[in-house]
């Protein structure tokens, strides 16, 4: 997690001012002025010319510079003018220039070197700020949003225009911002667009390929709260952020999209693909607490060639979902993390399922994919700290320290076998270089194994010998169930570190 949350939030706050509605006075210094407390809060450098005539502020030649980060990434965004306009009822009507330069730097850890030159360009926009200096709303619309690639140079050697291209466009965008000043900036965010539209084209400088991406998504939402510390010594730490309060979380929603990929090469199609989805969710809240992921998409379809396979590859997913939690500060006592993902109802076409079975003996009903696990875990270092960096590379260094899991869900479900499982495990955490020296037991179960070995064997995709091996191990760790072709499994460990399968020691 880098500055990326923090710079693509800093855009929209540019866009929209910020602030709650009220009926009394906000003066176009207020808002220009909460613009500059709020970027000099996470780290950027404000630079500007001011003049006021009249009820109208001018401010022009505006430099936002982001802050230096470990990541070697730096972002530069300029602003030819903005004019903060007071009218009679205590508003203040902001308006942009219709191109604003953006210029991001980014140096990987070998070195290279990469110069991205970018213009925004708002269309029909209008920003309208009121309230009072310590609470304000900023309410915008906008025709389109622009973002547009003017110029990349890498290694200092310039990319020819004609040779790469990036469009993004956001069309009938709206939404309000709300800021109120107390001990922190608190900040309320709400966004709605009809549709984003973006292109990507690529030409190898000597002719030997291409590269085209298109796609688009439809009905977005976004809603979002943020806490923001008032004064930040040092802002490429987002550790030392987070001790000092700041936390995001938002939510972005969307109805449908598509996606379109075209790779060629020597003028001939080495690949394409085409992936489509019904709507999905994205979600992220991170603060001193830790940080949790998670998002899914509905009705995702994956349609791809390629000449390294001899037939297209279609693919369906009814749903695929995941979510990641995990702590991000240093502590002496453990915290809770989660990992999880769930493919459902996954299907895949006639003509891949006859490369390995032409006689459709296998079932081809959808099959999931499940996985839960929580559990709790001591980070023994500021996961976001630069300084922690060098530590995390030497061979020795031990990040966290497990303290227990726990198994919610297993299930994988295909080609007409089921295993599904749940258990739980501790960790010894109080004696010296005991390591990981689990305790628990996980309970599974397997319907239908042995019918999909005895398939699996007539279709000579598994040899008898093999076939007889797992029959074996199966015996030897599960005993049959109630139903018919079901085996059942208790698997423990106890204090002593022996493995027991139903009651019978193995290990």
């Amino acid at each position: 997690m880098t500055f990326l949350t923090l710079r693509t939030a800093s855009v929209a706050v540019i866009l929209g001012a910020v602030a709650s509605a009220a009926q009394a006075d906000v003066s176009g210094q207020d808002v220009w002025n909460d613009w500059k407390a709020y970027f000099n809060g996470v780290g950027y450098e404000v630079s500007a010319d001011e003049a006021k005539s009249g009820d109208t502020l001018t401010v022009s030649d505006i430099e936002f510079t982001s802050p230096e980060t470990s990541d070697a990434a730096g972002m530069i965004m300029r602003i030819d003018q903005v004019t903060f306009t007071e009218t009679d009822d205590g508003s203040v009507n902001v308006t942009f220039p219709e191109v604003m330069p953006v210029e991001m730097s980014i140096t990987d850890p070998e070195g290279a070197d990469a110069n991205i030159q970018m213009e925004l360009r708002p269309s029909g926009a209008k920003t309208t700020v009121s309230g009072v200096p310590t609470e304000m709303t900023s309410t915008y619309t906008a025709q389109s949003l622009e973002l547009l690639l003017t110029e990349l140079i890498v290694d200092g050697e310039t990319i020819d225009a004609a040779n790469v291209a990036m469009r993004v466009i956001m069309n009938g965008l709206s939404g309000t911002t709300q800021s109120r000043v107390t001990g922190k900036r608190l900040y309320d965010q709400r966004m709605q667009a009809t549709d984003v539209d973006y292109t990507l084209a690529f030409i190898d400088p000597e002719g030997q390929g291409t590269v085209d991406l298109e796609g688009g998504i439809d009905g977005i939402s976004f809603s979002g709260e943020s806490a923001v510390p008032l004064v930040v010594q040092d802002a490429s730490d987002i550790s030392a952020l987070l001790a000092a309060g700041m936390a995001v979380k938002g939510a972005f929603d969307y109805s449908g999209g598509a996606t379109t990929m075209s790779v060629k090469e020597n003028n001939a199609e080495a690949f394409s693909a085409e992936t489509s989805s019904t709507g999905g969710t994205l979600e992220v809240v991170m603060g001193a607490d830790g940080l949790n992921y998670s998002g899914g998409q509905n009705n995702l379809k994956l349609a791809m060639t390629t000449e390294d396979f001899p037939v297209p590859i279609e693919v369906d997913m009814a749903r695929a979902s995941f979510n990641f939690a995990m702590p991000l500060q240093k502590s002496d006592a453990a915290d809770d993390f989660a990992v999880g993902f769930s493919f459902n109802d996954f299907t895949m076409s006639d003509l891949l399922w006859g490369l390995f079975d032409p006689q459709a003996q296998l079932p081809r009903t959808p099959a999931t994919f499940v996985l839960d696990l929580t559990g709790k875990a001591r980070l023994l270092f500021d996961f976001l700290d630069p300084s922690a960096a060098a530590a995390v590379d030497d061979p020795g260094f031990t990040p966290a320290e497990l303290e227990s899991v726990d198994i919610n869900r297993l299930q994988v479900t295909a080609a007409g076998a089921e295993l599904t499982g749940e258990g739980a495990f501790t960790f010894d955490t109080d004696t010296p270089g005991a390591g990981l020296k689990p305790k628990g037991s996980a309970d599974l179960m397997l319907v239908g194994g042995n019918k999909l070995l005895d398939t699996l064997v007539s279709m000579g995709l598994l040899p008898e010998d093999q076939a007889m091996g797992a029959r074996m191990m199966m015996g030897l760790l599960a005993v049959p169930g109630k139903a018919p072709d079901t085996l059942n499994s208790k698997i423990e460990i106890n204090e002593q570190g022996h493995i027991m399968a139903n009651g019978q020691r193995i290990q």
